[in-house]
């Protein structure tokens, strides 16, 4: 599974210069911000963990201005707490962001799954870390491209009654990694 996120951040990245190949351009009336990379970058992280809910801090009003970029997760439960993100758009950062993910949001009582913090300076100019169980994995070009998947009615159904079963019997996730994994390796995603 750690190689799984690894490749979907990998490839949301590529997916963002692709899709925003103008991202880092600034005129008069616009000023290019964290928080717009932020928000095109979730869009592009949304595309494969669909079936999480995805939300955005903008002003890091709450929690003591601890709140990271990114978070996938399903409202209303920590069972289901996925993925936290960290984002900076300036190339020496000194990654003082790593300390607040696995603090503040990858132990109890979040104890969110996965960890990343991302630094993106220019077009095709990024450094990338997953964090997991302590352990920090770095994600370069030697990660693997994933296509965006279909979304087919079928996997709908099938990873909305798992994250329900989750929800109610307050489990880790462990079964919608093994759903995750079986359908990202079968490429089975079809439109239906």
């Amino acid at each position: 599974m750690d190689e799984l996120i690894k490749d979907v951040v990998y490839s949301s990245i590529k997916n963002l210069f692709h899709n925003q190949p103008d991202i880092f351009v600034n005129t008069r009336y616009t000023n290019f911000t964290e928080w717009n990379l932020s928000y095109h970058l979730s869009n592009e992280i949304a595309k494969y963990i669909f079936w999480l809910d995805v939300d955005l801090d903008v002003t890091k009003r709450n929690y003591n201005n601890r709140r990271p970029d990114i978070i996938f997760h399903k409202r209303r439960t920590n069972s289901l707490n996925y993925l936290v993100v960290e984002l900076k758009k300036i190339k020496n950062d000194n990654q003082s962001d790593i300390c607040k993910l696995k603090e503040d949001w990858m132990r109890e009582p979040l104890n969110y799954k996965y960890g990343v913090y991302i630094n993106i300076w220019g077009k095709d100019r990024f450094k990338a870390i997953v964090l997991r169980d302590g352990e920090r994995q770095e994600i370069n070009d030697s990660c693997n491209y994933i296509s965006v998947p279909s979304e087919s009615k079928r996997f709908l159904n099938e990873y909305d009654k798992i994250l329900k079963e989750i929800i109610q019997t307050k489990e880790t996730p462990n079964s919608l990694d093994n759903l995750i994994l079986e359908t990202y390796e079968r490429n089975t995603f079809t439109n239906t």
